[in-house]
């Protein structure tokens, strides 16, 4: 014994004791790394992963505020209002006009020769042609040429030049023919009192029921003899005019 287990024991000193057990610990086993190709691929599906949540968090972020601005915007629902009795336009103007239908017919009917039922008979009745009825004098007829010397006499108004031919006032072609000699005759009608005739023209450039004018040609002279007489209300033909070949004007004798 060594000296001090002896004198503890000289001291009545309790003395404890114990064993002490010791374990070796345990080895750790060290984790296998995954290949690099794999370390890749799971980094890429980690990263989309991550995308996919936060392109799925935005979404519904953007629905929710979609639907509260909708709501919103949405106005309440109005209550229902009464319906008050409104007149029609489109009645009270139907009803003027039967009111007006009912006074012309009444009108009509018990006043015929009021204001109201001539204007209305001016209106509705069937339009009847006014005759003219201007006698020649009434005419300033102008020459059938302007390419030549014109003559009167007797009251036959002849030329011989090649050109145009014109009517010596407007009217309407109300006879025309042909003769053997394949020239022209017109009837050009001015007015009930007044016409003129025209014979010898080569060419007629209008037909039967045209309507002619002063200053356009009805027709065209090879240069031939060509005759033009004027007619008055009784048929007869009128001698009492001259010509002047410098203005191209009928100056009548009355």
């Amino acid at each position: 014994m060594n000296e001090e287990t002896i004198y503890s024991e000289m001291l009545e000193i309790p003395v404890n004791t114990c064993s002490i057990t010791y374990t070796a610990p345990k080895r750790r086993r060290k984790k296998k790394e995954p290949p690099k190709e794999n370390v890749k691929e799971l980094a890429i599906e980690k990263v989309n992963r991550e995308l996919e949540a936060e392109t799925s968090a935005a979404e519904i972020q953007a629905e929710d505020a979609l639907r509260t601005a909708e709501d919103e915007t949405q106005p309440a629902a109005a209550p229902e209002k009464k319906k008050k009795f409104k007149v029609s336009v489109i009645g009270v103007e139907l009803a003027v006009v039967v009111a007006l239908l009912g006074v012309i017919v009444l009108s009509n009917f018990f006043m015929p020769e009021s204001g109201l039922s001539v204007f209305l008979n001016s209106i509705f009745s069937p339009q009847t042609e006014q005759v003219d009825t201007r006698e020649f004098d009434s005419f300033a007829p102008a020459l059938p040429t302007t390419d030549g010397e014109v003559a009167v006499n007797g009251g036959v108004m002849s030329f011989a030049a090649k050109g145009s031919v014109y009517s010596p006032c407007d009217g309407e072609i109300t006879a025309l023919t042909q003769g053997e000699d394949g020239k022209y005759t017109f009837e050009i009608t001015h007015s009930a009192k007044f016409k003129t005739v025209i014979s010898g023209v080569d060419y007629a450039y209008q037909e039967l029921g045209s309507q002619v004018y002063g200053k356009i040609p009805l027709g065209y002279s090879l240069g031939d003899n060509v005759e033009l007489c004027f007619y008055g209300a009784d048929g007869e033909m009128i001698t009492s005019y001259t010509v002047d070949n410098e203005t191209d004007q009928v100056i009548w004798e009355v």
